[in-house]
């Protein structure tokens, strides 16, 4: 029962730190200024993250498909 609890606390830990991770992915790639494949390696990145979210918000039940 002690580890129901603790892994939602993970879950929801983990997907703060995507969510930030991606919010400032977004703000680098806004912002410009870089080569062509480092801008395809940060959108590459970018996607994964989303991926990640996405599969963290599903698992914790925020992701509206249920």
């Amino acid at each position: 029962m002690i580890m129901r609890n603790a892994m939602p606390l993970f879950e929801s830990s983990e997907l703060a730190s995507v969510t930030a991770r991606c919010e400032e992915l977004l703000k680098k790639l806004q912002r410009g200024g870089v080569d062509a494949q480092t801008r395809i390696r940060r959108e590459q990145r970018l996607r994964q993250l989303r991926a990640e979210q996405m599969r963290l918000e599903m698992k914790l039940g925020l992701g509206g498909a249920k």
